[in-house]
Order: structure tokens, then sequence, then C-alpha cells
């Protein structure tokens, strides 16, 4: 039944390999282990003003820490976020772009397939919070070049709650921020 879920909402996203789909116990918990798992010291990220606290919490507590550096960018007066304001706040040192794909407070949608191929071309990677859209506004993580996205099950996807996910593009690596348990490979000593 799980493996059968992974395909069917790999199907639904857009995404050609089932097994880089990885059930979470929320959205919040996929955007902490997206964001966690492939910052490191001295990354700069990109995020909007209009993010939900799932994801601008984890990213305000990192750039505290000084562990990153953050440009939030503003949304023009029909709470959009323009994709040419994305293009100019890439540096070198960005690592992520960290958008949602449509705001729970304005309902905007936002230009994730604009955006999305402008982030890979300058070799960050992109970060989509689907968690009010997976399941109601059409996603396609390989006609976006969105590398991670972050969904919800209890909302739109007609599921309980506590459940969520994450998909991992192939340019994706994430680090373990959580261990233990035994996965599919019990004999090895880390995970």
């Amino acid at each position: 039944m799980v493996e059968d879920t992974r395909r069917l909402v790999a199907r639904l996203l857009g995404c050609s390999r089932p097994e880089r789909i990885i059930f979470t116990l929320n959205a919040t918990d996929a955007l902490n282990m997206a964001i966690k798992g492939v910052l490191r010291p001295g990354d700069h990220v990109i995020t909007s003003v209009l993010e939900h606290n799932s994801v601008s919490r984890p990213l305000n507590r990192l750039e505290r820490d000084g562990i990153i550096s953050l440009t939030r960018l503003p949304a023009n007066a029909g709470h959009v976020i323009d994709p040419d304001d994305v293009a100019r706040a890439i540096k070198p040192s960005t690592r992520l772009v960290a958008l949602t794909h449509a705001s729970n407070v304005t309902g905007t949608i936002q230009p994730v397939g604009t955006i999305g191929p402008t982030v890979r071309e300058r070799g960050a990677l992109f970060l989509v919070d689907a968690s009010q859209t997976a399941g109601v506004v059409p996603i396609d993580v390989q006609r976006d070049s969105i590398d991670l996205l972050a969904f919800t099950g209890h909302k739109s996807l007609l599921g309980p709650t506590g459940t969520g996910g994450l998909v991992v593009g192939e340019r994706v690596e994430i680090t373990a921020w959580r261990e233990g348990g035994t996965g599919g490979d019990s004999s090895s000593p880390v995970q």
C-alpha cells in the first residue's frame, strides 16, 4: 500500500522516480528535512515575506545562529513574488531558494514554473512548499525545475492529519538530520 501510494503521489506531482518521495510526519517535518538537510555554513538562502512559519522559522534560526545569510524578497501589490527579483537576488553563495507555491494567507499562486528554471540555471536548489496546493493546483516537479517539494496529506490530498511528504529531486542529496529506526538497511551502522 505504501509503495502504491508513493507511485500515485509521484504521478500526481510529476516525479519520475517514486523512490525519491519521502513520507513524513507532516509538511513542517518535510520542510525542516529539506532546509536542514541541504544547507551548510556560509550558504545564502532566498525566501519571501509570504512564507509560512514552517519555512521562515527554520531559516530565521539558521540565520540567527550565523549559519546562513538570508534574503527575504517582498511581494508586489498582487501578493506575487517577481521572478526577476529572485534572479537578481541569486549570488554565487546561494544554495537554496525556498518559496511557497501559494500563501496560506493570501491564496496567491506563485509563478514557480518561471522561477524554477532560473534557479536551476544559476546552480541553486529550488524548494517549494506545496502545502496549500498539492492535489488542487497542478504541480510538475520536472517541468518546473523543482528540486525539493514539501506537501501535507491532510489538506487537498484528503489524507489524515499527521501525514506529509517530500519529493527529493535527483540533483539533491539530503544529510540526515534525524537518525534511528531501521529504514531499509538494518545492518548499516549509519542511516
